[in-house]
């Protein structure tokens, strides 16, 4: 009697726990706002170089050079990121922001611009269709950007601002 009691309740709880994945609005607002926060925190020191440029990589994470000096490859398990890196554009640069605010404006879902100590960055996430979104996290003249999925959607928010926030440019 007992086993069944508790059978009955351990699938019980698993239904619940199930149905209580977050929607895509929160996902979103929790990823851009745990973003800001990395964003102001101190970067991560650095674990790969490239190039000429040094970064921060969290675990389960790869690079892949291209033929564009500019751009990398950046895989983690299925999903695939670019990281652009504009060596001539400073800390306080707010190109990618401004290009992606006129253009975009349209397919804007959520946007956080921050400023700190003469840096500048942001997160932004774009409609793509189809149950897609495009994530985008920037600090200064690098951006890290991916398609996504409705899933994990504020993870992948949080460790592309790691990881543009951790960029060093060799000058």
């Amino acid at each position: 009697m007992k086993k069944w009691l508790l059978l009955t309740i351990s699938a019980m709880l698993l239904l619940v726990l199930s149905g209580c994945g977050k929607s895509v609005e929160e996902q979103i607002n929790i990823g851009v706002a745990s973003a800001q926060t990395v964003f102001e925190e101190s970067p991560r020191e650095p674990n790969k170089k490239i190039g000429q440029i040094d970064l921060y990589l969290p675990s389960g994470y790869s690079i892949k050079e291209t033929d564009d000096v500019n751009n990398y490859v950046l895989s983690q398990g299925k999903n695939k990121y670019i990281l652009f890196v504009n060596v001539n554009e400073e800390e306080d640069s707010k190109l990618h922001y401004e290009l992606l605010k006129n253009s975009m404006s349209d397919k804007i879902v959520k946007e956080q611009p921050v400023e700190l100590d003469g840096a500048f960055g942001f997160t932004m996430v774009l409609n793509h269709g189809d149950e897609q979104f495009e994530l985008i996290a920037s600090s200064g003249g690098v951006k890290v950007s991916t398609i996504s999925n409705d899933r994990k959607m504020d993870d992948k928010l949080v460790e592309m601002m790691m990881i543009a926030r951790s960029v060093e440019v060799e000058r």
